[in-house]
């Protein structure tokens, strides 16, 4: 997935891997035909990276960190740029420097490993659909994730999660949510009056919205997120359209 190269072994029916996986010729002439796709090999069999339950979850490559597709529809911004620089541009604009950091949607785990690569003592990240932890697991780009035990893994629903967590504890809250038409309640006033709950007096909050205008209704999300960000409290609220996101403090 570009982080290492391996030493491999061309045989007369297959390619070999130092830890005694093979490939056969025509299972790679397969996985050619489709770059959207990414592999793994376990003994003589190649599998994708993809897994279906209530949605089909597939992680697909980019230029740089692969992004998660949920029904074809990518989770990252992937135009003009790659999961893993999304995640440092809109770090860099929340302005996390140190201290305890929430992320509601932990998806492929990206903005959890950048938060702590920025200096964040401890990340508490919540992620609701079990298969989706399952893909990050076998992605080489999450694997921080795993591996940082100041990173600190929640498997649930994160609307009710969040009322269970300590008031004014964090001093960040990323809040990346699927579309809103995938997670209607953490776009709402409800939830937005819980973030500003456990976020600490000046503590900062980004939240992506993606594009601004729905091409159906006319309606923009972005006014109004903003609008029940601050009838929930918060203030300093700003919108950015390069991360297609607002930030907004305690």
């Amino acid at each position: 997935m570009g982080l290492t190269t391996t030493k491999i072994k061309r045989t007369k029916n297959a390619i070999m891997f130092p830890f005694g996986e093979n490939i056969d010729y025509g299972s790679l002439e397969k996985i050619a035909e489709k770059e959207n796709a990414a592999y793994f090999v376990s003994g003589e069999n190649v599998y994708q990276v993809a897994t279906s339950g209530k949605h089909f979850y597939k992680l697909v490559p980019t230029p740089g960190a692969p992004t998660l597709e949920i029904d074809g529809i990518r989770m990252h911004r992937t135009k003009d740029t790659t999961p893993d620089v999304d995640a440092r541009e809109k770090l860099s604009i929340l302005g996390l420097d140190g201290g305890y950091v929430l992320d509601t949607c932990m998806g492929l785990g990206y903005t959890a490993a950048e938060a702590r690569r920025k200096g964040a003592e401890k990340v508490v990240t919540v992620e609701l659909e079990p298969s989706v932890v399952h893909i990050s697991a076998l992605n080489p780009w999450s694997r921080d994730v795993f591996e940082d035990p100041d990173i600190h893994k929640i498997l649930g629903d994160s609307f009710t999660l969040v009322g269970c967590l300590p008031a004014g504890f964090f001093d960040y809250v990323i809040h990346d949510p699927p579309r809103h038409g995938h997670a209607g309640r953490l776009y709402g006033s409800e939830f937005y009056h819980k973030l500003f709950d456990v976020l600490r007096q000046g503590g900062r909050l980004f939240h992506y919205t993606g594009e601004p205008r729905s091409r159906y209704r006319g309606v923009s999300l972005q006014r109004g997120v903003s609008r029940r960000l601050r009838a929930a409290g918060f203030r300093e609220v700003e919108y950015h359209p390069k991360v297609t996101g607002v930030t907004a403090s305690r």
